[in-house]
């Protein structure tokens, strides 16, 4: 072609470029009478050789034969740009290089233009637009699909086949991938869910909605993305990835796995009987889960996940001198949404769970959860290989769980939730929330194995002069040389003869024992709660939350883990419970006072019914105790801001607590008394088998803590705080006795205080975010639990301080790659303990329960987009923590040396996120570790509760 030019220095005509002479062509037509030609052509080419046309002007009737292969899929497809601040010529060629397209422009309208740092990832379009905002080149979508740009505000059109040279920008045509033409059909798209900045996160860790890098608080915050991405599905799960934390499925001796041990800096609560308050709050939008059996939550159609570090009695409250957990579920909305899916792995896991969102009229919306969780246990109970003769089944459930699993797999999991919400949008200042859920569940017993069977007898060689009395007496009771009572037990009879309870029912393996009575939790709990939010005006609000929640759960465990009844634990709790919650909101002194002032009440009714035969029936504890609590507050907190960096924060709570409660503790077949105990030793002379006082107890505490702070903010990306913080956690009264006691033995609160410095940050254009706390703790009146004889009570036995540091990253080192690590270190000790303690076992140098030194977690999350369309999402994690004991005696056996879990997935998204599928796997360098555990001394055993092992798992979701 004679009018064809070569890009001079370059050595390529226009001739080879491909589908350059069509084009050419075309433009002789339709431009025969424009003063721009050929010649004006000017050819570029690109690092990797892919040639850009300049200079030249196209009409969109040129657009059809290209537009035709690109659709909108070149539209939606996301980029990583990175052009900096500079002359729109060399813009437009890097954004033509970033963007992987061919276009063409006259370079003698850009040349005098300054485009804008374009720094992210964007599609073409948003990437255009911003490149190009405030140059006076405007970018725009055509109807066909392409990226146009107009200079001067003039369009272009179809009908405009005659242009004039002064008012146009050329066409960018969103066509060529890899400067090859392709055609639509084969083209898909994929949308990133990264961007190039680091998301903000909300959260309501003081009752209002606030961004995480202003609350001056330490709190670990997870959404539903992350819980997604790791694979998580209950609460207890994510305290790996929250530094100074820990939470434990099951609680010693109750033999249930849905019975929550939360500690938070080295504070919490490891007994789950309906007389003690958990040491960290327990929270469901907004509404407190008093017991902890119950509480190890299903993270079903959850928005966000907030840990709180310290004492949060201001805002919260009662018990919650450790911390608070609150866990935040997706409201309705008003566009229909679905979503359904299935995971299923090792162990016949089957998980099933589904959520949709329907909008119903033009205010009112509902939204229904469900899911439904099974899969085997881990720990076998094998039959003992030998006959044993003479024992009968002690029934301590009241046949409440007899529609369990087979009861051989412990560890296993058959529990199902359903939570439904209707949103009623009253006008555009007001909104009724309500909210009903449900949970059931149907489990065999914590998988615990048998660790240490203790030798009972003493130096002499005498059985029950050794170290546990009460298998002690029943193996003497076997041997023929026991007292009377051998051969007269209630609903057994005679012992004599029977198998002793030794070292022969260790089984060798962590993984297995030999117990055979009925174990397990049968569970059903629902609530209602009906949240109302008026925004009364621009700085004023009131939100009011009415729940009412039912518990209604028997469980239990064969703790001797052998086919003989040495300790048998049974429980029947049930627990309805009534919370009513005001705050009132707002803004004063021209927005520079921020405050909140509230009311809450509580009203809990219920009890625990213990059944635990020991010793052959020797020993038979039936005890019903009631209680009553009920506890009001008032309270308030503002943030006033001196200047627009400098803040102070104050806040108090005055708490007036009531408690009634009534034990029955007894002993069916009065033991004591048929060895000798004389009757007047009895609470009640005519009734042997009652060893505790007949009657109504009651205490009353109040409570006044604060919360002091100042604040200043050096800049948008560098926040810092100090803090005072005070909370307590009431007391009661403690009803394992298994001897007859004439006063009822109570405990006082415990209270922490807590001093916090710390600061909130982000660097590098807000890719990176790193927050980091320091606090001491002054923890008083330690409510223990102390072995006496047999029975774990619980006393106000000492004082300890707690000081540690906790820090927080979040990484964006690059589009689609995120890197979020945690870090703890704590160093608690006690600083005084009475006289019981150090009979028990407690000294001064023993280390607080579930407290590891330190912790650290790191995960990646990688998203890569396919050329295919869709994308891959690859997640990587790993927790480790330190040396740690599962009791406070520090029981050597249930010291768990420090260890990692690693933890990996892989999921596939299909374009728009329609579908999606994924293999992972937990656990994957098999460590063997140990969760809970009891010491239990006064009758001769020491248990262990396994962590889970290995395991594999793949899932698959649709999204609707």
């Amino acid at each position: 072609m004679a009018d064809s030019p070569s890009c001079a220095g370059q050595g390529i005509s226009i001739d080879t470029v491909p589908y350059l002479p069509s084009l050419l062509s075309i433009w002789r037509k339709i431009y025969a009478d424009s003063s721009l030609t050929p010649a004006h052509l000017r050819c570029v080419a690109g690092r990797d050789g892919a040639v850009f046309f300049r200079n030249t002007l196209l009409c969109i009737v040129l657009l059809f034969p290209v537009v035709a292969f690109a659709g909108d899929s070149g539209l939606e497809q996301k980029f990583p740009f990175n052009i900096p601040r500079q002359n729109a010529e060399q813009a437009l060629i890097e954004f033509a290089e970033q963007a992987d397209v061919t276009f063409i422009f006259p370079i003698e309208k850009v040349q005098e233009v300054i485009t804008n740092e374009l720094i992210g990832y964007f599609t073409r379009a948003e990437a255009i637009s911003l490149l190009l905002d405030g140059t006076g080149l405007q970018p725009e979508i055509k109807a066909n699909g392409a990226l146009t740009v107009n200079a001067n505000q003039v369009s272009l059109t179809k009908g405009d086949n005659k242009m004039k040279k002064s008012g146009l920008l050329a066409s960018f045509i969103a066509a060529v991938i890899g400067s090859t033409v392709v055609d639509a059909q084969a083209q898909t798209t994929y949308t990133d869910t990264k961007s190039a900045v680091l998301e903000e996160v909300v959260v309501s860790a003081q009752k209002t909605s606030e961004s995480l890098q202003e609350v001056p608080i330490s709190v670990s915050a997870f959404s539903s993305e992350t819980l997604d991405n790791m694979g998580l599905s209950n609460i207890t799960q994510i305290a790996d990835f929250s530094p100074n934390t820990t939470l434990d499925f099951t609680a010693a001796i109750s033999g249930s796995s849905s019975a929550l041990v939360a500690f938070i800096r080295g504070i919490g609560q490891s007994d789950f009987a309906s007389n003690f308050e958990p040491g960290v709050g327990i929270y469901v939008d907004d509404v407190y889960y008093a017991r902890t059996v119950g509480s190890v939550l299903d993270l079903l159609d959850v928005e966000r996940i907030e840990i709180l570090k310290g004492p949060q009695g201001t805002l919260f409250g009662r018990n919650t001198i450790g911390g608070a957990i609150s866990v935040v579920t997706k409201k309705p909305h008003n566009e229909f949404e679905a979503r359904a899916e299935v995971i299923l792995g090792e162990y016949n896991r089957l998980d099933v769970r589904g959520t949709v969102n329907i909008p119903i009229t033009g205010n009112l919306f509902g939204s229904i959860a469900y899911s439904s969780k099974n899969r085997d246990g881990y720990v076998q109970r094998l039959p003992f290989p030998g006959v044993i003769e003479g024992l009968s089944n002690l029934r301590y459930d009241g046949g409440r769980l007899n529609d369990l699993p087979s009861g051989n797999d412990l560890g296993n999991e058959n529990n199902d939730n359903i939570r439904a919400k209707l949103l009623w949008d009253i006008d555009e200042t007001k909104e009724f929330l309500l909210t009903v859920d449900y949970t059931r569940v149907r489990e065999n017993s914590a998988p615990t194995s048998l660790s240490v069977v203790l030798p009972d007898v003493g130096p002499d060689g005498v059985p029950g002069t050794g170290d546990d009395p009460i298998s002690g007496l029943y193996n003497a009771c076997v041997a023929g040389v026991g007292p009377p009572i051998c051969t007269n037990v209630v609903g057994v009879g005679d012992l004599t003869g029977d198998t002793p309870y030794d070292s022969r029912f260790l089984t060798g393996d962590r993984f297995s024992n030999y117990g055979n009575a009925i174990s397990g939790t049968a569970l059903d709990s629902w609530g209602i709660t009906g949240t109302y939010t008026w925004q009364i005006n621009d700085n004023l609000s009131l939100k009011s939350i009415t729940s009412f929640r039912k518990l209604d759960s028997a469980f239990g465990e064969d703790a001797d883990m052998s086919p003989i009844i040495i300790d048998h634990h049974g429980f029947v709790m049930v627990n309805d419970q009534i919370t009513q919650e005001l705050q009132l909101s707002g803004l004063s002194f021209d927005n520079r006072l921020q405050w909140l002032l509230g009311f809450y009440y509580f009203n809990e009714d219920g009890g625990i019914h213990d059944l635990v035969p020991l010793a052959g029936g020797l020993l038979q504890v039936n005890g019903p105790n009631t209680i009553d609590n009920t506890s009001i507050a008032v309270f308030g907190q503002g943030t006033f801001n001196l200047t627009e960096q400098w803040s102070l924060t104050f806040g108090l709570r005055y708490t007036d607590e009531e408690k009634d409660f009534t034990g029955g503790q007894r002993d069916n077949n009065a033991l004591l008394s048929n060895l000798g105990l004389p009757l007047s030793l009895h609470p009640d002379p005519s009734d042997p088998t009652l060893y505790y006082p007949p009657g109504n107890n009651n205490l009353g505490f109040t409570d006044v803590s604060i919360r002091a702070g100042t604040e200043y903010r050096f800049n948008d990306d560098f926040f810092t705080y100090f803090s005072y913080s005070e909370g307590f956690k009431a007391g009661s009264w403690d009803t394992r006795v298994t001897a007859p006691v004439l006063v009822v033995p109570p405990f006082q609160e415990e209270s922490a205080s807590t001093y916090e410095v710390g600061f909130k940050s982000e660097w590098l254009n807000n890719t990176l975010r790193l927050n980091v706390s320091g606090f001491f703790t002054d923890y008083k009146n330690l409510q223990l639990i102390i072995q006496r004889g047999i029975s774990p009570l619980t006393e106000n036995a000492g004082k300890s301080e707690i000081k540690g540091v906790e820090v927080e990253l979040q990484w964006l080192p690059t589009d689609g790659l995120l890197i979020t690590g945690a870090y703890g270190w704590i160093d608690a000790k006690y600083t005084e303990l009475d006289a019981n303690a150090n009979a028990s076992g407690i000294f001064l140098t023993n280390e607080l329960q579930n407290t590891p030194e330190n912790s650290f977690s790191i995960a990646t999350d990688y998203t890569q987009p396919l050329a295919i369309g869709g994308e891959l999402h690859w997640h990587l994690d790993y927790a480790w923590k330190d040396d740690h004991f599962n009791d406070a005696v520090n029981t050597p056996e249930l010291m768990q040396e420090s260890f990692g879990l690693l933890g990996a997935n892989v999921t596939y998204r299909a374009v728009d996120d329609k579908w999606y599928v994924g293999i992972g796997g937990s656990n994957l360098t098999n460590e063997e570790y140990i969760v809970s555990g009891f010491n239990q001394p006064g009758v001769g055993y020491i248990i262990a509760t396994q962590g889970r092992p290995q395991e594999w798992w793949a899932k698959f979701g649709i999204n609707f």
